[in-house]
């Protein structure tokens, strides 16, 4: 198994573990990270550093609708910026499961509609995004860090 691979795989389920009761907080601080692309190719950027802001809708927190801002290095090594939406109508436990929609610059498409699971715990979580091979396009797996905001 590739190392970033392992590596997401590592993260998502570790926290998973260890985050047993849902959150109640409203604003999150997201950290992108890493990106691993089902489909080879030499110039993919695998590391994704940058930082964004979500906030949940829900008045206690962790529900079905979050905004969400901010930057990241892309995998296509651009400069990307984004807004949007997340609906994880679906839930069990403390992961919630749905669709990301996004506008975002440094991609080949300026909107993005993606499958997203979230897990979010006491003061910490993290977003999962999988998005499979489409003509064109190497699907990928994407994990952000989010960390609850006082």
């Amino acid at each position: 198994m590739p190392a970033a691979r392992a590596t997401l795989l590592a993260i998502a389920f570790g926290l998973g573990a260890g985050v047993a009761v849902p959150a109640t907080a409203a604003d999150w601080l997201t950290l992108s990270g890493l990106s691993y692309h089902f489909q080879k190719r030499q110039h993919w950027r695998q590391v994704n550093p940058g930082a964004g802001f979500e906030r949940d809708m829900a008045d206690q927190g962790y529900g079905p609708w979050a905004v969400s801002a901010g930057y990241l290095r892309n995998s296509y090594d651009k400069h990307s910026i984004y807004a949007g939406v997340r609906w994880t109508p679906l839930s069990a436990g403390p992961f919630r499961f749905g669709l990301y929609g996004l506008a975002a610059s440094g991609y080949p498409s300026p909107v993005l509609l993606l499958p997203v699971v979230t897990l979010e715990g006491r003061g910490v979580g993290a977003n999962l995004i999988a998005v499979p091979n489409l003509p064109g396009y190497s699907g990928y797996l994407g994990l952000q860090l989010r960390f609850a905001l006082p």
